[in-house]
């Protein structure tokens, strides 16, 4: 029979303790010549970083794209492409995000990053 102490210890609550970021929404002016900009959303989520595999970069890279970064976060499907984030004082844009439910339950999304140029 399996103690309490077993199953406490069987799964692996998510930690998102690497670092936060801003949240910005990419916006259109409606202008007759639209511009772009960003929208300000005041809130900041926690993520936990993770490394780029080297096959990963080398697949972007072929294709001109330049990661700068990946992280996970609690699953957020308001967060797209469409969306900035903010980390320390450098801007990334969402090249992909990925929703997924780990192997103990958990809600997640992988988020990948490139460099925001506005």
């Amino acid at each position: 029979m399996q103690n309490a102490k077993d199953s406490i210890f069987k799964h692996h609550v998510p930690t998102y303790n690497d670092g936060r970021f801003y949240l910005f929404k990419i916006k259109q002016a409606k202008d007759k010549y639209p511009k772009e900009y960003l929208e300000d959303t005041k809130e900041f989520v926690y993520f936990e970083e993770l490394s780029i595999s080297d096959k990963l970069r080398f697949e972007a890279e072929e294709r001109e794209v330049y990661l700068t970064k990946k992280i996970r976060v609690a699953q957020r499907k308001d967060i797209d492409s469409l969306c900035v984030l903010k980390i320390g004082e450098e801007f990334h844009s969402v090249y992909n995000i990925y929703h997924f439910t780990n192997d103990d339950g958990y809600k997640q999304s992988d988020i990948t990053l490139i460099h925001y140029h506005s």
